[in-house]
């Protein structure tokens, strides 16, 4: 069973990468002479479990600077949830489809394929959600800040990533957008559960197994969290350390 993907890479560059790079957006700022989107579209393209590629973004610019083809380039909206619906739309209507951001330059095949894999395996679920542990994130990249989030099972970083079942996004688009927007904020994130969630999750006492039932309560559809050992679903550039970072890992 193969999926197909669609790369999210409309965003602006408004945030703090602004101040070491003047390309209007994220996707296309460059890691030794290549667009960043160019390396996860290179490691979709190269994995066993993935088909047809989509990519959401400012279409010309895309189109100018990438030397990796994909399927489809759709013109990307102001609105997070305007690229998803319109990226869904243009792929075949699948069990599942991959949704990726195009910030995650240290993405490989197998990383991609171990996920997917995973997921479909399990195939019981309406939406994937990869969590990282700390401690392996720590071990791979000591001097990488990331955002934690306590729970019983352990300290995690949420990944850059969602396996989800397409027929669902017109239903789950609302939460489904928060939570990719909010990705980086375990306290809004926690906020989608109501107020005795957001109680236990400040004393650390909230588990995976309660997320996935409440998700499922509001939603109708069943969400689940994927432990995975790869850090680097969770490594988005987002910040100039990290764009530093990935330059020097590429150049040398």
């Amino acid at each position: 069973m193969t999926v197909d993907v669609v790369i999210l890479a409309g965003a602006r560059n408004k945030g703090p990468l602004k101040e070491v790079s003047l390309t209007e957006h994220e996707a296309l700022i460059k890691i030794a002479d290549i667009p960043m989107v160019e390396y996860v579209i290179k490691a979709v393209k190269k994995a066993r479990y993935t088909d047809k590629v989509i990519l959401v973004g400012p279409r010309n610019e895309l189109k100018e600077n990438l030397n990796e083809e994909v399927d489809q380039i759709i013109d990307s909206e102001e609105t997070l949830i305007n690229n998803i619906i319109n990226g869904v739309k243009a792929v075949d209507q699948n069990k599942y489809i991959l949704l990726i951001t195009s910030d995650i330059p240290l993405i490989t095949d197998g990383i991609i394929d171990d996920f997917i894999i995973t997921c479909i395996q399990d195939d019981e679920a309406d939406i994937y959600y990869p969590i990282i542990p700390k401690e392996k994130n720590l071990a791979k990249y000591p001097s990488v800040k990331r955002t934690y989030f306590h729970l019983q099972e352990g300290t995690f970083t949420g990944g850059n990533m969602v396996l989800i079942n397409p027929f669902i996004i017109s239903g789950a688009m609302e939460i489904l957008e928060k939570a990719i927007r909010w990705r980086k904020n375990p306290w809004k994130l926690s906020r989608l559960l109501g107020v005795k969630f957001i109680f236990k999750f400040v004393i650390r006492h909230l588990s995976i197994s309660e997320i996935e039932k409440r998700v499922t309560k509001i939603t109708g559809y069943r969400g689940q969290c994927m432990i995975t050992q790869h850090p680097e679903i969770g490594f988005d550039v987002d910040k100039p350390s990290d764009l530093e970072l990935m330059r020097e890992k590429y150049i040398l």
